[in-house]
Parts: C-alpha cells; structure tokens; sequence
C-alpha cells in the first residue's frame, strides 16, 4: 500500500512540473533511476527526462554595419541627426583627440551604459542617452573595443549599430595625410 503511494506522489510531482514548462514541445526519457526511502524498503522508479524546445534560445540580430573613413568623413561634414558617432575610448584618450562630433561613452569603464535609464546616463555622462531608433557608429584606437561595443549595443536593443573597424588609428592617419 505506501509503495503504492509513493510511487504516485514521485510520478504526480515528477509531471506536475514536467508540465510547468511552457516552451517544452517534446519530452524523450533518457534514463531511469530507482529511489528508496531509509524508512520504506520498496524502490520506486523515477524516469529522467530530456525536453526540447522548437523555439531558438539565441535569435539573430541584424549584422552591424562596416564603416570606412570616407564614409566617416562624409557624416562628419554633412551631419544627421539620426547618427550618433560613440567614441569608445577612455576619457583620457578622447580629450587627447576625437573625431569631430563624437560623444564619449567609455566601454572599458562603463560597459552597461547604455542600459542606463535616461536618468542616470544623463547624471553619469553630461549629455542625453541616444535613444533605440537611431543609429550608433562606434569606434576606439584600433576597432577592437568598438566591437565589443557595438556587439553589447545589440544586446541593449540598439538595432541600428555601425563599427568603423579602422577607428581613430585610421582617421588620424587619413586626416595627417592632408596635412
């Protein structure tokens, strides 16, 4: 008789939240093991599952956009309200130098900012947080940060993200040519 029932209060349990998941659509056993109690000498099997899910974990973001110098350049001296150009750089290094209408959000110090509420970026970094519908064009000394940041920015739900791989390495050099 208590075998009995604790055979049926492992299966309810084990079903109860076998079936709490909603995203599961197929459930395969994979092994079963047998359960005894240090008071009861009966044995009760308890199958082990696998579940799947027919809905993808990971979903594919839009591919960031590659910037080159003159199409930096070109956005430089015709300006669009809808581009934000985001110098990744640490402040020491965007004082040294930046590309003309740049604003500084440091990725190395300050990864999350652009999870930050409207608020707080604006305490944090002196200027607005660019909003969601336009697009950010990140760059940094030599496009490795820039990556990453532009990468981070998708997850923050910026769909509209570009990366000038050649970064400021590029710009500087390009620009000293004219000189």
């Amino acid at each position: 008789m208590s075998r009995l029932i604790t055979r049926s209060i492992v299966r309810t349990n084990l079903l109860t939240n076998l079936r709490r998941s909603a995203l599961v659509t197929q459930r395969t056993p994979v092994s079963s093991l047998f359960v005894q109690s240090t008071t009861n000498k009966y044995a009760v099997p308890v199958f082990l599952f696998r579940s799947y899910s027919k809905q993808p974990i990971i979903t594919e973001e839009p591919p960031a956009k590659v910037y080159n110098y003159e199409q930096i350049k070109d956005i430089t001296e015709a300006p669009d309200s809808n581009v934000v150009l985001v110098d990744v750089r640490e402040p020491d290094e965007y004082k040294a130098g930046f590309i003309p209408g740049a604003v500084n959000i440091p990725f190395k110090s300050s990864p999350g900012a652009l999870n930050l509420s409207k608020e707080d970026f604006l305490d944090t970094f002196e200027f607005e947080k660019p909003s969601k519908d336009k697009e950010l064009i990140f760059y940094c000394l030599g496009g490795v940060r820039s990556s990453a940041a532009e990468e981070l920015a998708g997850t923050f739900g910026y769909l509209k993200r570009g990366n000038y791989i050649g970064s400021w390495e590029d710009w500087v050099a390009h620009e000293d040519k004219k000189k």
